[in-house]
């Protein structure tokens, strides 16, 4: 009898462990699903491999997609002529210096434009982090991005995750909160 009970003990503790941590795991889940609604982000259902690409930065340096394999990619498609992109550009730096040293890039590729302009613009709004220069349109037109601004998200795999079609507030609570989560299920983080 006492081994019967032993047994239903150790059974129990154990389902409650297991209930636990899948409880753990989907309010993880959930928590990014909310942030990305809450955000109006288009969610991508099935495995989608984000399109590979090489563009040069303002500097002149090669920028290969596929090198920040491991982190979580902020993909922007944008153009210094286009007032919605600059109005969420600031919010952009706010959200790249928080999590600029985690698993995390941001990328903003401009569309069509002179690496002279991109350049001016960038200091103007003191803009840290990459800025890529999409100079004939292909990236742009792999990544279907006709109308701008655009963002992609790709995870750690250089998988799409979602797709925010117009300005948003980067810098905001919930956008906060979705990378946290992004980053938490990170398996480097």
């Amino acid at each position: 009898m006492k081994n019967h009970k032993r047994f239903f003990f150790i059974f129990s503790l154990t389902q409650i462990f297991v209930l636990f941590n899948s409880f753990i795991l989907l309010s993880r889940v959930d928590a990014s699903i909310h942030y990305m609604d809450t955000l109006g982000i288009i969610r991508f259902n099935k495995k989608i491999m984000a399109p590979n690409f090489a563009l040069k930065d303002i500097t002149g340096k090669e920028v290969k997609l596929h090198d920040y394999r491991g982190k979580i990619v902020f993909l922007n498609f944008w153009a210094t002529w286009c007032p919605p992109c600059r109005a969420e550009m600031p919010s952009m730096e706010r959200l790249y210096t928080q999590f600029k040293d985690k698993n995390f890039i941001m990328l903003a590729v401009d569309s069509l434009e002179k690496t002279r302009k991109v350049k001016s613009f960038g200091k103007k709004l003191g803009l840290s982090y990459p800025l890529l220069l999409d100079s004939d349109g292909t990236v742009g037109s792999k990544y279907r991005a006709f109308a701008i601004p655009v963002t992609y998200l790709i995870d750690q795999q250089g998988d799409l995750i979602g797709k925010a079609v117009g300005p948003r507030d980067w810098a905001s609570k919930e956008s906060f909160g979705l990378f946290n989560q992004l980053l938490k299920s990170s398996p480097d983080s």
